[in-house]
């Protein structure tokens, strides 16, 4: 293995979630001198992100206040007093879930998606909700609601999608910790333009009941998963214990028990990392970033080689035909109420719909995603961890497509193969900075096998307070 030229993305100023915590109940702070100072933070980077859609920080400050209370009183409750931003597809009861569409301008949920209400259980707050693409249905965050969400370290640029305000908060160092909804990468690539982490944990790990669109009626079926976003690895870690675990609604979710993350050693792990898909080419930066990645591993002690995947060059051809299944009629379902008020780049993934596919081709499209889960998780099985890109390369500008891809194919999405081939092989990934190319950060996919998020954030947690130490 050569070593990898790229420099470490920049240094994060503001105390992990995990501190915070400590700081709360060591009384060197209090949940409303914490929320104060976030009201402060978020209001001044939204004035120039376009990153937070709704908030009540009259009603924060006064949920801080009993958190307080809470505390005096003896609560141990884990995350008393904690500020949590949420994704605006994921359901609220005290705030409007909008989806970024005029088809829900004005929704406010009855009840919060089930990771949200165990949040609050936890003793969190929720602070407020961030930007998304119209039905999350871009790697680009905009919308005829709120506009475009821009990127924490250059205007110019995208913040990704479809979590990209909550990556937008966080790399800005303006959220705390948020949660975020993945499907072909709207946790990672968000994460990884921003410079921040994210974990997309096993389909089943947390229930995405609550999300909109709802994934379990569409092509998406098995593909969505709800998931922590944050600062530092250590928080990812804090976070998905509290989410975790069944609803007895969501047919996906299972009891399955969650590794412990103080049980693995890096010298115990077998790495093996690539930056081929067979698709779409990366940026020397990029290539450099998921080598560093490896090489920091290989200094603690874990055996790492460069391997070769199965083909992934039909991932992002599949993930598509899966989401278009039904020739679109789910979605021209759910955004009728918007009266065809949609952004430009909807509009043509509307348009571009064909019909929906006869049962017998319905029936090959399920095997042929299936022989892909099966042909991944094959060459999986003999790795505790994997790394490779996120995408091709750095956030892109506005209305652009990811590095290497020509601007004319902004629509057919091949930048993002890497992300989509694991989102169909139904693997945990954490996305943490690597590298930067031009200053702007490169991030890379940890990943493990199903039901092993615990060594993937290990790995992740290494390879994140090596590039710190470096700094």
């Amino acid at each position: 293995m050569t070593e990898a030229t790229v420099q470490p993305s920049p240094q994060r100023k503001q105390p992990s979630a995990a501190e915070l915590l400590r700081q709360l109940d060591r009384r060197e702070i209090s949940a409303v001198e914490l929320m104060t100072k976030v009201a402060e933070r978020m209001q001044s980077a939204n004035r120039r992100l376009n990153a937070l859609v709704a908030e009540n920080w009259t009603r924060s400050l006064e949920q801080a206040g009993r958190a307080d209370a809470l505390r005096r009183s003896g609560s141990a409750l884990p995350l008393l007093g904690l500020p949590v931003t949420v994704k605006d597809s994921i359901e609220t009861c005290d705030y409007p879930c909008t989806g970024g569409s005029h088809a829900r301008a004005h929704f406010i949920p009855e009840r919060d998606a089930p990771s949200v209400a165990r949040l609050r259980a936890a003793g969190a707050i929720i602070v407020g909700k961030t930007n998304v693409p119209e039905y999350s249905s871009s790697y680009e965050t905009d919308n005829l609601l709120f506009g475009r969400t821009r990127h924490p370290h250059d205007p110019e640029r995208t913040a990704g999608g479809s979590s990209g305000g909550e990556g937008a908060l966080l790399g800005a160092d303006a959220s705390i910790v948020g949660l975020g909804l993945d499907g072909g990468g709207s946790i990672r690539v968000p994460s990884h333009y921003c410079g921040t982490v994210g974990i997309r944990p096993t389909v089943g790990r947390v229930p995405d009941t609550g999300s909109w669109p709802r994934t379990r009626e569409t092509g998406y079926r098995d593909l969505m998963c709800i998931g922590p976003m944050a600062r530092y690895v250590e928080d990812l870690i804090l976070l998905l214990p509290v989410i975790s675990g069944p609803d007895g609604m969501d047919p996906y979710a299972v009891p399955a028990p969650l590794g412990d993350p103080h049980g693995v050693d890096v010298r115990s792990l077998r790495i093996g990392f690539y930056d081929h898909d067979g698709l779409a080419r990366v940026s020397p930066q990029t290539a450099a970033a998921v080598e560093r990645a490896a090489a920091l591993l290989a200094e603690r002690g874990a055996r790492v080689e460069r391997v070769t995947p199965p083909d992934l060059s039909e991932a992002t051809a599949l993930f598509l035909m899966a989401a278009g299944a039904d020739g679109g009629d789910r979605m021209r379902h759910d955004l009728a109420p918007a009266g065809g008020k949609h952004n430009a780049q909807l509009q043509a993934l509307l348009d571009a719909f064909g019909s929906s596919l006869h049962l017998t081709d319905f029936f090959d499209l399920q095997e042929r995603l299936f022989d892909f889960r099966r042909r991944y998780r094959a060459f999986a099985h003999d790795y505790d961890i994997l790394i490779c890109p996120v995408t091709t390369g750095p956030a892109p500008r506005h209305g652009q497509p990811p590095w290497g891809i020509a601007p004319g194919d902004y629509d057919r999405y091949e930048g993002f193969n890497h992300s989509h081939a694991l989102s169909l092989a139904g693997m945990p990934v954490v996305a943490v900075p690597a590298g930067n190319q031009d200053g702007l950060p490169i991030g890379v996919q940890v990943i493990a096998r199903p039901y092993e998020e615990h060594i993937a954030l290990v790995a992740a947690l290494a390879v994140e307070a090596d590039l710190r130490n470096a700094l």
